[in-house]
């Protein structure tokens, strides 16, 4: 429900300040065939909302690093973060909950380096897509 809320929230607010804001969640545009495109992705035996879902985990994993603060601390725990991928193709952070702010900051470093790729298309019309991602930090032993 709150997701779906804030989803609501993002496409009234969009649509009050310009025609041309359409912001769709990940599950709306993966069932209309309009994900945006990762690089490389449109070489891809996967549909394109498979190939985004295994970069994305990808990305994840191959930029994670535990924050040595949270490290010493002994925190640990899972962080949710809401972006968008914008009609420019870029990401957007819209929402980061949960875990200290140490994680925090980490999985929104993660998520902003996330690449430059082609958006989502209705049409010819580029729109933005909103996606929902936890990262859980586990701590090391």
């Amino acid at each position: 429900m709150k997701k779906t809320l804030l989803i609501f929230t993002l496409f009234l607010t969009g649509l009050s300040f310009s025609q041309d804001s359409i912001i769709l969640s990940q599950e709306n545009a993966n069932e209309k065939g309009i994900t945006p495109m990762w690089p490389k992705c449109d070489r891809s035996r996967q549909t394109p909302a498979q190939c985004f879902d295994q970069k994305l985990r990808d990305h994840i994993i191959h930029n994670f690093e535990y924050p040595d603060l949270a490290l010493s601390e002994g925190l640990s725990g899972t962080v949710t973060v809401e972006f968008i991928i914008n009609k420019k193709g870029k990401v957007e952070v819209l929402e980061v909950d949960g875990g200290h702010r140490y994680l925090q900051r980490e999985a929104i470093r993660i998520i902003r380096a996330i690449p430059k790729m082609d958006p989502g298309k209705w049409g010819e019309k580029p729109i933005a897509v909103a996606y929902v991602v936890p990262i859980t930090f586990i701590k090391p032993k």
